[in-house]
């Protein structure tokens, strides 16, 4: 049975669910620490967050390896089920230590949520690809926001641990929500079919390698803007800005993402790809000279709205390059490896931005961010995106070569 409508929009549904809950108490880990478990010491926030990502880089490959054995939607049914037995014992935490532990757990079931986007992508077809990418970046910045603006809330609760009951509860919604839209869905013959099919230049460990280091340069660029940004702009002259201007100016990015849907559907086809993702890093890099540079809040906003946009179209453009040179077979595993790489830098961000601040100042991290970027455009225009078929070993038929 072909998937309807309200497959995507459950499974759509499932994504934003998913960061929803992971980002609500993130942007609040060290009040909630505080107030729970009596922990004032900030640098154990830092901890945390490093085990996480750690715990994510290490175990998202594990489900990508599994799912080349198993259909996929039951990979996914024992990680939603894992998922919400181990944040439901989050809630019975006496301990940050016990905390910790069911954290680590619930993650290892919860890294299989990063294979539902291929599996929207595989199911949905290649020239659908472009619009599924679109509106994965609006679903994925729109829980975002969703969740900075309630998390607030969340942290004032008499005791914040019984959110993890109702995060729980959201777990197993979705595992019935993947159950009913799933039902008689299979991709047991497309994967039989892709198995005929000659190895994808995707499927080359040069090529994943070389994504791999591209987009952990991509992230670690664009993660190490974030921690330090309202601290840049509330203690900085001349913008010198509120808490709450800070907050909407440190979300910008994030709304701009979600605007940036229809462009990415429009744009996004495979021949176009080397191009956007070329003038798109070019306009990130410029973005980020200038907030790292400007001396006006009105330039400051408008470098924040071109960076948000253009951070949504190459990372689409990125995730597009990968699936369109990945074959069925391999498209989960291939994903799940990417999403490590951008784990890790999401793993090395805060660090590296710690040690410019410390080092220089705090716009510093924008300045090395637009740097970065510079790189990672040479690095991809010499491999992902400008000699592909170095990583080809496939003769090219005469049809192709016509």
């Amino acid at each position: 049975m072909k998937p309807s409508r309200f497959t995507y929009g459950a499974l759509f549904l499932c994504i934003f669910l998913g960061l929803f809950t992971e980002v609500l108490l993130s942007p609040f880990y060290p009040q909630f620490f505080s107030k729970v478990f009596g922990v004032e010491d900030l640098s154990y926030t830092g901890y945390y967050i490093f085990m996480c990502r750690l715990a994510v880089v290490l175990s998202a490959p594990l489900w990508g390896v599994l799912a080349r054995w198993v259909e996929l939607k039951w990979v996914l049914y024992v990680g939603q089920t894992g998922t919400a037995v181990m944040t439901a014992l989050m809630a019975t935490a006496s301990s940050i230590e016990q905390f910790l532990g069911f954290t680590l757990c619930m993650l290892f079931f919860k890294s299989s949520y990063l294979l539902i986007y291929p599996l929207i992508i595989q199911l949905a077809g290649k020239d659908k690809r472009a619009t599924v990418a679109g509106s994965y970046q609006a679903v994925f910045h729109g829980a975002i926001v969703s969740a900075t603006v309630a998390g607030a809330g969340m942290v004032n609760l008499d005791n914040p641990l019984t959110l993890f009951y109702w995060i729980a509860v959201a777990d197993l919604f979705q595992l019935g929500l993947s159950l009913y839209a799933l039902r008689g869905v299979s991709t047991r013959k497309e994967v039989a079919e892709a198995g005929k099919q000659p190895k994808a230049v995707g499927d080359r460990w040069g090529f994943i390698l070389a994504m791999g280091l591209v987009i952990f340069s991509f992230q670690l660029a664009n993660q190490a803007v974030r921690p330090f940004f309202t601290k840049y702009v509330t203690s900085s002259q001349p913008f010198d800005v509120s808490l709450f201007a800070s907050s909407f100016l440190f979300l910008i990015p994030s709304l701009m993402a979600i605007a940036a849907m229809p462009y990415i559907h429009k744009v996004g086809k495979p021949e176009r790809l080397p191009r956007l993702y070329g003038v798109g890093i070019c306009l990130l890099v410029a973005s980020l000279y200038f907030q790292g540079l400007t001396n006006h809040l009105s330039l400051l906003v408008f470098s924040r709205v071109v960076y948000g946009f253009f951070l949504a179209v190459t990372q689409a453009t990125l995730e597009l390059q990968l699936f369109s040179h990945s074959s069925h077979k391999r498209l989960h595993f291939n994903y799940s490896i990417a999403t490590s790489f951008a784990n890790a830098g999401h793993l090395c961000a805060p660090l590296f931005a710690s040690w410019l601040v410390s080092a220089y100042s705090l716009a510093t991290p924008l300045i090395a961010a637009a740097t970065l970027g510079i790189f990672n455009l040479l690095f991809a225009r010499f491999t992902v995106f400008g000699t592909v078929s170095n990583f080809q070993t496939v003769p090219v038929s005469k049809k192709e070569s016509s």
